[in-house]
């Protein structure tokens, strides 16, 4: 890459690099994406953004629907006011990242993996959380209903101020 393509690069949009890292995933073009330190906060939907990487970005805003992030890896990210519905996020690995106010709805996020990630006045509903990780994850004044999870192993977990219904975790080891 020469050093001019690389100034291209680093003056994109945060969205035009979600879309071509979408492109890639489908074979039509695009590259492979890592954000760093870009902010957001466009509507996506349909996009496949397996393996994509979030490093320090900020979300704000931001929503996702129907939308694939299987083995993606946030790290040091903040979502406010974002919403992701319908999504996929497979073995999803999300560090150091706090979400606010945010909404997540009819999404799957099984052998996911939440390390030092904070949540606070977000809604879950109907989530999936099987054979997941948490390691000091703070769930503080959330609310949700039908969170389900078979053998979420969770360490260091705080439900303060939180309020779910229809919880149904079956081989669960928190704390």
């Amino acid at each position: 890459m020469s050093c001019a393509a690389g100034l291209v690069e680093k003056h994109m949009s945060a969205q035009q690099i979600i879309v071509d890292h979408d492109k890639w995933r489908k074979g039509l073009g695009g590259a492979p994406a890592g954000l760093a330190g870009e902010s957001d906060g466009n509507s996506y939907a349909g996009l496949d953004l397996n393996l994509i990487t979030f490093t320090s970005v900020s979300f704000s805003g931001s929503s996702f629907t129907s939308t694939t992030f299987h083995d993606a890896v946030w790290m040091s990210c903040q979502f406010v006011g974002c919403a992701f519905s319908q999504c996929d996020m497979q073995a999803i690995k999300i560090s150091g990242c706090t979400f606010v106010a945010c909404t997540f709805r009819a999404s799957q996020l099984k052998a996911s993996t939440l390390v030092n990630c904070s949540f606070s006045q977000c809604n879950w509903t109907d989530l999936n959380f099987d054979a997941s990780h948490w390691t000091q994850v703070k769930l503080l004044d959330c609310t949700g209903r039908q969170v389900n999870a078979v053998d979420l192993q969770g360490e260091q977990v705080d439900f303060t101020g939180s309020h779910f219904e229809d919880m149904q975790l079956t081989g669960a080891r928190i704390n």
